[in-house]
């Protein structure tokens, strides 16, 4: 019996298999890190916003407290800063009047920090009526 040979076949790969492989994991690995690492970001993000509301609507009800019943605000309570974990948080708080009648304030609030490279800023508007008394009347 004659054998016929067909060809030479190897088992092995290509350098060009092997390059293009190399590349889609490369590519693979470098979308999971990015997606990593965005949602760290947004994470991180998240918690800083949790730890931040609760301050910004206690100062804001401090704030209409103060309005309600003085029919002014503390001017020293117009802007700060605070550190909360390690990060520092600036506010500024001013107010506005939105009537003829000197009774209805509006009030704003903005909070601004860093997150990573970028600047963070935070926004609450609330709305306060000057409860005069009847003296004042």
């Amino acid at each position: 019996m004659m054998m016929l040979r067909t060809g030479n076949k190897s088992s092995g790969f290509t350098l060009i298999e092997v390059m293009v492989t190399t590349a889609v994991l490369s590519l693979s690995l470098v979308m999971i890190y990015q997606a990593f690492f965005i949602s760290l970001d947004s994470f991180s993000y998240c918690a800083d916003y949790l730890d931040v509301v609760s301050w910004a609507d206690e100062k804001l009800w401090q704030a209409q407290d103060s309005l309600t019943h003085n029919g002014t605000l503390d001017p020293t309570a117009a802007h700060g800063e605070f550190i909360n974990k390690n990060k520092k948080f600036e506010w500024v708080l001013s107010n506005e009047l939105l009537d003829e009648t000197g009774r209805l304030y509006q009030l704003n609030l903005d909070l601004l920090w860093r997150q990573g490279k970028r600047n963070i800023k935070f926004s609450r508007t609330a709305y306060a009526i000057y409860e005069k008394n009847e003296t004042e009347q």
